[in-house]
Parts: structure tokens; sequence; C-alpha cells
């Protein structure tokens, strides 16, 4: 057992930020309650508390590798609960704009598919395996409790069975509670901080997602499939994504108040209009299983907490709580285990626990600006509203240009695969070998515009 940092913690939410917080603090503290205002399932049955949780999640790499650290197995734990293994670039079909379909590389990468709820209920079982969690549903946080003096969180409160106000005391709490932040901002203003600096990126994105079973089709060479938009003009994108069960979750993606319909005819027109017919030939010969379900979304937003001068003792934000990114890019689960996995490291190193927040706040701004370099990609489509970067022009011909050099090369794409799976930073492409070959393609692009 590793130093204790503290005796209790609470961590509002049992998401995959909450459940993978509470792993994080386990060996650190002698009583962890996570609260969690559904009642979770017993299996892997979706939360009402999460709104997409219907939608196709993909468990990026880093984000897989970031639990399998917290929870030793978990791997081994999905692939056991039926999670689909597959192999990045080998098993896809993946079309780019300008690009088309990427060769089919086998870059020795693997990784699971499954739902958000199996995801999440593998997570679960582990996360309440641990001696000191106990994961209470039901429970409604209201607010933050501080010190008189505003200066630490000293707990959490909630209306009690009989419905009158119960405060729970804690050594530390973490706000997993999910967008927008609101607990936290609101314990914050109550006391006496500015208000946080926001960065967001306002474009509105649709998703409509179905379940099917897939028909046999020996010619079909790939296992998943996707069709990415292309700024400017390019709004639509798809996914086909094998889960457990030997079924299909489909996410249409709609932009700029183009929302995928939710009915089989009109969701099987709508793929229809992507840039390639490949995902819509698939479908049509697909059985749709049950009711399609639409989440909309009004773009990225990220609170930096990261920012304040003097965070109070005692409380830690973490995940969506921090920072809103588009699903399309399947970052957000990622970019939660890796803020948990900065937790754990930590604790693991000893110190004050009154020093903890500043530490790990520290921390933040590297976890989430990986994530963020992809999600401003976004401020290509002239209708996002957001600030463009000085260089956004140059950026956006080097990204061009790293994906003209994996889609020629094995081994370029397995690079630009770990960074687009929160493995490696972009940094990596600054190499100088590496960034004097980007140029050139760039001036290869240039001559031929």
């Amino acid at each position: 057992m590793a130093d204790r940092a503290g005796k209790t913690a609470i961590v509002i939410g049992a998401g995959i930020g909450g459940l993978a917080a509470a792993a994080a603090l386990a060996p650190h503290f002698a009583e962890i309650l996570v609260l969690e205002r559904d009642h979770p399932p017993t299996g892997a049955g979706a939360r009402s508390g999460v709104p997409h949780g219907d939608q196709a999640h993909v468990l990026l790499l880093g984000g897989q590798l970031a639990l399998a650290e917290l929870l030793p197995g978990f791997e081994a734990d999905l692939a056991a609960a039926g999670a689909v293994p597959l192999r990045q670039s080998a098993d896809s079909y993946m079309d780019f704009p300008r690009l088309g379909r990427l060769a089919p590389f086998d870059i020795g990468i693997n990784f699971y598919a499954a739902s958000r709820p199996l995801i999440e209920a593998v997570a679960r079982r582990r996360v309440a395996a641990l001696a000191p969690v106990t994961i209470r549903g039901g429970v409604r946080v209201a607010a933050l409790v501080t010190t008189t003096d505003g200066s630490a969180v000293i707990g959490v409160r909630h209306a009690g069975a009989d419905g009158a106000p119960e405060t729970l005391t804690a050594d530390l709490v973490i706000d997993a509670a999910g967008r927008n932040g609101t607990l936290s901002r609101t314990m914050l203003a109550d006391t006496g901080h500015a208000p946080l600096a926001v960065t967001e990126i306002g474009m509105e994105v649709a998703y409509t997602t179905g379940m099917f079973i897939p028909a046999e089709d020996a010619a079909r060479d790939w296992k998943y499939a996707y069709v990415l938009a292309g700024p400017p003009a390019e709004t639509r994108s798809g996914l086909i994504l094998p889960i457990e069960g030997g079924r299909w979750l489909v996410t249409m993606v709609g932009r700029f108040g183009e929302r995928p319909p939710a009915d089989f005819a009109g969701f099987l027109e709508f793929a229809r209009g992507l840039r390639t017919s490949v995902l819509y030939e698939a479908l049509k010969a697909a059985a749709p299983l049950g009711k399609f379900t639409r989440f909309i979304t009004p773009g990225n937003t990220w609170r930096h907490f990261e920012r304040l001068a003097a965070p109070p003792r005692g409380w830690l934000p973490i995940g969506d709580t921090i920072c809103d990114l588009n699903p399309v890019y399947g970052q957000g689960m990622a970019v939660a285990a890796q803020e948990a996995v900065s937790l754990r490291r930590l604790l693991d190193e000893g110190g004050d626990l009154a020093a903890l927040p500043a530490a790990y706040l520290a921390k933040l701004a590297g976890i989430i600006t990986p994530a963020w370099s992809a999600v401003l990609s976004d401020l290509g489509f002239a209708e996002t509203i957001g600030k463009r970067p000085p260089d956004f022009a140059e950026r956006l011909r080097f990204a061009a240009a790293v994906a003209v050099l994996a889609a020629r090369e094995p081994e370029m794409r397995r690079l630009w695969t770990e960074v687009t799976n929160l493995q490696k930073p972009p940094s990596v492409f600054q190499a100088p070998a590496l960034r004097a070959r980007i140029g050139a393609v760039m001036a290869e692009m240039a001559a031929r515009a």
C-alpha cells in the first residue's frame, strides 16, 4: 500500500473521468466515495445522464493504455466482455478529403471497439472492486462545500433521503460531473475567484446513431469504416464501428444545421450523400435494430482551470468538467483517463496534499493541448465561430501535408496514428528531418494549386 495522501475522497460522477479518478486515488486514500446522479446499471446499459451515450464512441489507444495503467488487466477485461479487437489502419476503410481511401497498411497498432456502455461497465466493475471504493447511485450533488474563508473545499452538499440538504466531508473532492463544469465554476465564483478564461470553437454538430446487424459480405475488405468531412464545403461524416454482439454501431454526422434523420430511410439517404458510397452500400444490405438516437453539441469549450493563481485546496476538476471536445474526434474518454494517470503519478511522488491542486492543474495544458490541436481544424469551416490563430492557414497546409505522407508511407502512418490517438504529441512532426520532408510536400501541394 502506498503512503496515504488522505483518509477520505469524494468523486462526483461515475463516467469514465470519475471512474478513472477513483482508480487513481485508490492506493492513496482509505475511503473513496463515488457519487453518481444516475443509478448505474449492473451491466452494459446506457445511463440517462449521458445524453450522447448511445452515439458511437472510440476509446483512442492513448485512453485505452491510460485505463490499463490505472486498472491492470483492463484490456483483457474488454476483450472478455465482447469488445472487438481491431488493427489500426489494416482493418479499416478510411476516406479522407482530397486523399480518398487510405491504403490499409498494417502498422502494428491494435485497439478494441465497443459501445460506450460496455466500456463504462468494464471500468465500473473493476473500480467497484477496489477496496477503498464505494459507488453510490441516485445522488445529485448540489454544491461544493468550502471553508468559511473559501481557501479549501471540504465536502459536498446533496439532498438526503428525506429531501433535506446533507453534507458529506472529505479531504479531497474531484469534480467529474461533466459538461459545463457548473459545480466548480460556481464554487470559484462564490469564493471570490475571477471568472475563468474560456476558449470556444463554436460549430453545431449533430449526430444520429443506429444499431445494425451487418450482412455477410465476403467481398468487404474492412471491419470498420469512416468518412471524414473536409472544410470548407464537405460537412458530412459517417462511421461504422463493429461492437459487442456482432453488431454495427453506425453514426452519421452533420454540421451547421444539417441534422441526420432519425429514421432508417432518411438515415440511409444521408449516408448516400457522403463523399463515397461505401457506407451507404454496406448499410443498404444491413438490418437496423431498434430506434435511432440523436445528439447535438454546440462545439468545443476549454475552461482554463489551469490558469487559476491560487486554486482551493482539497479540490480537482477532471474530464468534461474542464474541456468539451467535438466527439467526432473521439478524444473525451482518452483525455479524462490521461488526466487521471497524471493525478496518480503526482500522488505516487508524494508531497503535501495541499499542494496537489496547483501541481495537477499545471499538468493539464500538456494533456489537453494535443487534443485541442485537432479540433482547431473545425475552424477550417467558414461558419465556425472562434478565433483563428495568426498562422492558421499555415497550420492547415502543414496538417494536409502530414496526411499526404501518412497516406503514402506505413511508418508515417504509424506516427500519424500515434499522434491522433494521443499517444505522442504533435511536436514529433517538428523533428528537423521530418519537418523538411513535410515542407517538401507542402511545396509540392502549392505548386499543384
